[in-house]
């Protein structure tokens, strides 16, 4: 990507120029409020019980996967189910 390539934020639609390849906000504030409206979309890949609970491995696309790359083991994060996909 060239330095001044602009693109439309993945949110708001504003156009931007993205510090990174892969960034595909304007903003945090977008970031955040794309989070909130749309969550994460994935599939689920696999599920099986474990001795503390269960295992679940999602595919994850879009944005969501971009943030999952900055997950560490530990963090806790939240599931929700899309009703609408359903």
């Amino acid at each position: 990507m060239n330095q001044g390539e602009m693109r439309a934020c993945a949110y708001c639609q504003t156009l931007f120029v993205p510090a990174r390849p892969q960034q595909a906000f304007c903003s945090t504030k977008c970031r955040g409020a794309f989070h909130v409206d749309r969550g994460a979309t994935g599939t689920v890949r696999s599920v099986r019980r474990i001795k503390t609970g269960a295992s679940v491995v999602v595919h994850l696309t879009g944005p969501a996967a971009e943030s999952a790359l900055q997950l560490h083991l530990g963090d806790e994060i939240r599931i929700v189910e899309c009703v609408e996909c359903s």
